[in-house]
């Protein structure tokens, strides 16, 4: 008998235990993470070209340079009209192209009416790599692809009325910020927006390359306090990060980029994937579909609360804490 109480006591000690270290990861999750994952200071050795490619919301894949292919998969609209097209480039994580990954170029097919294509870089090598040389090399590659898309704007041409819009998701901010620093000779209006869901990339200084996307009419930072992923990555550089506050980590504002509105989500949603369906509030549900299609003029949205400054711009409505 004294035995099993022993037992028992030495059980209840252990369940304890266990609790108390499941409940400080739970609430330091971000430090946890952080001791784990540090940023890449090598390049991958098996980056190919092979490593890139595009793949369509069917789950079709193409080589990167087969743009002219996988516009040519896509069933025409049932009147003719030219559809517009979504050029989707995805964050941090394996497979970008797997299950959720097409879940997620469907449901933006759906919010802005438009063929989907991804543009698949090596986002992922490893539980304790973030890879931010592949980033820059991703830069690279995508010039490349949105030259192609330039030389297809012509009469005739599988682009020529069709207009493009961008969604760069977390990670993509460094992909872009690579990208406007190498100032690539693209044509101006070459894309009507690129929506920056909380991107993952610097707050500081942000404005001198988002200043230099000139070939982009117009551009919408979503940004989000409560993002748990870029909550990780601030304490990994112990720098105020763009998709989560336009604070810097000393409580000075930063300065914004003139060419860009910013939305502001806090309080609204945690969720690092808050533009699909299901981890999202009716409010987030149409303001994002509405400015994926309308661009400025979605900026008159019921949802939508302008602050002093005259392209900040916060979440009010169903779901909404401040509404």
């Amino acid at each position: 008998m004294v035995f099993m109480r022993t037992i028992l006591k030495s059980l209840v000690i252990v369940l304890v235990l266990l609790g108390a270290a499941g409940g400080y990861v739970w609430w330091n999750y971000d430090a946890v993470v952080t001791m784990i994952l540090k940023p890449q200071t090598a390049a991958a050795g098996d980056i190919t070209e092979e490593s890139f490619g595009l793949v369509t919301a069917d789950g079709k894949r193409f080589a990167l340079g087969d743009l002219e292919g996988a516009l040519a998969s896509f069933t025409p609209s049932a009147d003719g009209t030219p559809r517009p097209l979504v050029l989707f480039v995805h964050g941090f994580g394996p497979d970008p192209d797997g299950e959720f990954g097409l879940y997620t170029m469907g449901e933006l097919a759906k919010g802005a009416d438009a063929d989907v294509i991804m543009f698949n870089w090596p986002s992922w090598i490893s539980m304790t790599e973030f890879p931010v040389l592949n980033a820059k090399a991703a830069s690279e590659r995508l010039i490349v692809l949105l030259e192609k898309m330039a030389e297809l704007r012509g009469p005739g041409l599988p682009l020529a009325d069709r207009p493009v819009m961008i969604v760069g998701h977390s990670m993509a901010g460094e992909v872009f910020r690579h990208l406007a620093e190498a100032t690539p000779d693209l044509p101006a209006v070459l894309v009507k927006r690129i929506l920056f869901a909380v991107p993952e990339t610097a707050l500081p200084d942000h404005r001198l390359w988002m200043e230099k996307l000139g070939f982009a009419d117009e551009i919408f930072v979503f940004v989000n306090a409560d993002d748990p992923a870029l909550q990780v990555t601030t304490r990994m550089y112990n720098t105020a990060r763009l998709g989560r506050t336009l604070t810097n980590l000393d409580g000075s504002a930063e300065p914004l980029a003139q060419n860009a509105n910013y939305i502001l989500l806090d309080p609204e949603s945690w969720r690092h994937y808050f533009f699909v369906s299901g981890q999202r509030s009716e409010a987030i549900d149409q303001i994002f579909a509405d400015i994926l299609k309308n661009g400025a003029t979605a900026l008159k949205n019921v949802y939508l609360r302008p602050e002093p400054a005259s392209n900040v711009f916060v979440v009010v409505g169903p779901g909404a804490e401040g509404s």
